[in-house]
């Protein structure tokens, strides 16, 4: 769901977290920091919807907690009970709230420690609006939070390894499917012409006789009955062939396709 189409009343958790990584990573290739959703304080069971850590001068090397809400009554649970954010906020540089619209928080006392994040507006299509500025906080010591974003890295980059270890086999059982299709194939084109050669044999040799001249030893009148009946075998073996071609070529189509999407 693009900002342009953003219909406040409706927008999901999904929809905050997408802007807001829009709002942070300008390049996937050089993200200049660790984007972490969803991920558990130190020593706590409670967690943050979003964790930034900046690791470039140009993200200011800042701890920063995100807490979403889309609805009001999620908001004032969250504000009945301010030390639901305390176990990440404690660790944090700054702390915002990320609301669809300002709208929501309409006539409810918001704490002075937390600032407000809305979706971008004006001319703006990344950068989210601070509709509040979070002040500066004083936390406690960080070497929890960072070992805890380093081990969630760490996990991150492992199970990313292995999905590209995962594609690679993909990747190769694919390219065996397509050279073992290419085989089969060429296994079948002469096999196609021998087995049709044979067929017109098995005529020739039923027949015994063609008109105009002799052929083998059968020297009565031809019957057409017996013609007709060879050819019908004959049909029927090429339709047999026909769809054999036809499902080898749907196995390499699908193999080029795997291949594609890898």
């Amino acid at each position: 769901m693009t900002t342009a189409t953003l219909d406040t009343s409706k927008a999901t958790a999904k929809d905050m977290l997408d802007m807001l990584r829009r709002h942070y990573i300008r390049d996937e290739n050089h993200p200049g920091g660790i984007f972490a959703p969803e991920i558990t304080a130190p020593q706590s069971a409670r967690r943050a919807d979003l964790i930034w850590q900046g690791v470039t001068a140009g993200t200011g090397y800042e701890l920063v907690g995100h807490e979403i809400k889309v609805s009001r009554t999620d908001l004032i649970a969250e504000l009945d009970d301010p030390t639901k954010c305390d176990p990440w906020m404690r660790y944090c540089d700054r702390w915002y709230l990320v609301l669809p619209s300002m709208d929501l928080a309409d006539g409810l006392d918001l704490p002075a420690t937390w600032g407000v994040l809305t979706p971008p507006s004006g001319r703006r299509t990344r950068s989210m609006t601070v509709s509040v500025e979070a002040p500066k906080l004083n936390p406690a010591e960080q070497s929890p939070a960072l070992r805890t974003l380093a081990a969630w890295q760490h996990w991150k980059v492992v199970d990313l390894h292995k999905k590209v270890d995962d594609a690679r086999r993909d990747v190769q059982r694919a390219r065996e499917m397509q050279i073992e299709a290419q085989r089969i194939m060429a296994e079948v084109a002469p096999r196609e012409a021998q087995d049709e050669a044979n067929v017109v044999k098995q005529i020739v040799t039923k027949l015994g006789v063609l008109p105009g001249g002799s052929l083998g030893e059968w020297l009565s009148p031809i019957e057409v009955d017996d013609v007709v009946d060879a050819l019908r075998d004959m049909a029927e073996l090429r339709r047999q062939i026909d769809r054999t071609r036809e499902t080898l070529q749907h196995l390499a189509e699908k193999i080029n396709e795997t291949l594609d999407r890898c």
